[in-house]
């Protein structure tokens, strides 16, 4: 039950909320005994009823060592992907000569328990792209912000504004190339980078940022201080 509890944390970070959960019982070729197969099939399912996970039955399913719980997410547009796996193994501690003393000093051989929550990384960051589109919540995305000059005469200040948002733990980055401020815009846009820091003539006399995020939406002028705690509450918040 505490590893469905860390699973459930983990996909809830990660802005997953539907999960499908699925109970694989005992194949024609198995190895272990029927009372192991028995009590193993049921504390899965006593533990699935326990969190009050609505699941489906597959007979026959499991694997050839043990039962197995497979979790399954469902994304923005509706598909699935199995991804965490809970399995019960009797036949590798057999091999393995592993024992346990019980409570009555007797040797036991232990089962052993196969848990994945995220399965191959590589193909779990793919399922994410592809939930969020390229849109990454800002938590999760490589670069957080970039900060844009109009001209040459605000680079100071463009490198200034990411050194400060770098040493609070955003991860900014100054685009200084000589292009047009509205090639930058929308190259960055098209990147889906959450938020863009605009800085003219008019920010830097007043020690201001411009701000823009990857929807289009303008949020106008602020402090950096005020942009920081806002960035820094939108990473807390995960997901959202």
């Amino acid at each position: 039950m505490r590893f469905i509890d860390l699973l459930q944390k983990v996909y809830a970070d990660f802005g997953f909320n539907e999960i499908l959960v699925k109970l694989s019982t005992r194949p024609k070729k198995r190895v272990g005994s029927e009372e192991q197969w028995d009590k193993t099939e049921t504390a899965l399912q006593s533990a699935l009823n326990h969190k009050k996970l609505g699941w489906d039955l597959q007979p026959g399913e499991g694997a050839f060592y043990g039962p197995k719980i497979e979790f399954s997410l469902k994304d923005s547009i509706g598909r699935v992907w199995q991804c965490g796996t809970l399995q019960m193994d009797f036949s590798m501690p057999e091999r393995l000569e592993a024992e346990f003393v019980a409570e009555d000093n007797s040797r036991r051989t232990p089962v052993m328990l196969h848990r994945a929550i995220l399965g191959s990384l590589e193909r779990f960051i793919g399922i994410i792209i592809e939930n969020y589109a390229g849109a990454l919540p800002l938590w999760l995305s490589p670069y957080q912000a970039v900060v844009l000059n109009i001209s040459e005469g605000q680079a100071d200040y463009a490198r200034k504004v990411a050194g400060e948002l770098k040493h609070n733990g955003v991860r900014a980055h100054a685009d200084l190339r000589n292009e047009k401020i509205t090639y930058k815009i929308r190259e960055h846009s098209l990147r889906k980078l959450p938020y863009q820091i605009i800085v003219g003539d008019k920010e830097v006399a007043a020690q201001m940022v411009a701000v823009r995020t990857r929807t289009g939406s303008d949020l106008g002028q602020m402090s950096l201080q005020a942009l920081i705690e806002r960035l820094k509450a939108e990473i807390s918040r995960r997901y959202s």
